[in-house]
């Protein structure tokens, strides 16, 4: 009897133990139960096959946007954290000398760019209300096979790209045309290497498209024939010459004498007549470059409009010659490699 009595309390247990489990099932997934990705992982959406992200707001609309700011910053994290890794990796493997590339502003600006690109293929994918807040929460996927795909689509034509730089490079025998060629090779195997490092993430790491070209070649290439390249300076104005070369050296291309230059690079500042107004003096002209060969032929002209204030009318040259250098260093290489088409 003691037997039976022991058997029927441990089954009578076993039921309220079931029950309870099965109550509180209940209630998580009662009508105002919120849906599995709101707190955590998603059944409907496993990670190994999309990448999410998730927004909250009163509005859904900016719920949305969350979302998919989210899902950007999720993929930017990754990458970076694995640009950061193989920079490291290839310190160590140097004997802790600083490699040729390194990660910088610039190569993160890159990836934010590249990541937007990716998102295109982002989609709302739920979206729940919570009944005591009433807060939106939005959820945004990115399918991994879809988005690789594009991935790999664009870096076979920035390989396309390459190939027929390479090839012009090789063909022209004017070496500011090689130049610009060898620079577009370049820029596109730069592109390429930002895709990769978001494909490897987006696929769930690997090694994504094996590379064709190794970029630091490319880049040595393109220093070389930069090399062989004389600019000779030419202005009215000292100091512009002296910025307009400085700005040369920075874009990687090399000064010379008038014996040694392939070209001459005539700069000239056309100011307008100073003007005062509520106490500040102001200046304005048209900062002029002109790129001429030994035969005097022109190979291209660019030009900018140019405006520096100062409280002090003897601070204008100064504040100009800066706006200048700060033009330049921007936009110079570019103009002198447009000189080629």
């Amino acid at each position: 009897m003691r037997v039976w009595r022991e058997m029927i309390m441990r089954s009578v247990s076993l039921l309220l133990l079931l029950g309870l489990l099965t109550a509180c099932a209940s209630m998580d997934q009662g009508p105002d139960a919120p849906p599995d990705w709101v707190v955590g992982k998603s059944s409907q959406f496993p990670a190994s096959q999309y990448l999410l992200g998730r927004g909250q707001a009163a509005q859904r609309d900016v719920a949305t946007d969350r979302a998919r700011a989210d899902l950007a910053k999720n993929i930017e994290v990754q990458v970076e954290a694995q640009s950061r890794d193989t920079v490291s990796a290839r310190r160590r493997t140097e004997n802790g000398k600083v490699a040729g590339e390194t990660f910088s502003e610039s190569a993160s600006r890159d990836i934010v760019t590249r990541t937007r690109q990716v998102l295109r293929g982002a989609r709302v994918s739920d979206a729940w209300q919570d009944p005591r807040s009433g807060d939106f929460h939005v959820l945004v996927t990115l399918n991994r096979a879809q988005a690789a795909r594009r991935l790999r689509d664009e870096i076979s034509l920035l390989d396309d790209r390459t190939r027929a730089a390479i090839e012009r490079a090789r063909q022209v025998d004017d070496l500011l045309q090689k130049i610009a060629a060898a620079q577009r090779a370049v820029d596109a195997q730069r592109q390429r290497n930002d895709l990769q490092r978001v494909l490897r993430v987006v696929a769930l790491g690997g090694q994504g498209v094996p590379p064709r070209w190794k970029l630091a070649d490319l880049e040595a290439e393109l220093l070389d024939l930069q090399s062989r390249l004389m600019i000779r300076v030419q202005a009215d104005d000292g100091a512009l010459a002296s910025v307009v070369a400085a700005g040369l050296t920075a874009a990687g291309f090399m000064t010379g004498s008038e014996e040694e230059a392939l070209y001459t690079l005539q700069a000239r500042f056309s100011a307008g007549p100073v003007e005062r107004r509520e106490g500040w003096y102001w200046l304005r002209g048209n900062l002029v470059l002109t790129l001429v060969d030994r035969g005097d032929n022109i190979r291209g002209e660019a030009s900018w409009p140019l405006k520096v204030s100062a409280q002090e009318r003897g601070l204008l040259p100064q504040r100009l010659m800066q706006l200048i250098d700060r033009t330049l260093e921007g936009e110079l290489k570019a103009v002198i490699l447009g000189f080629a088409q």
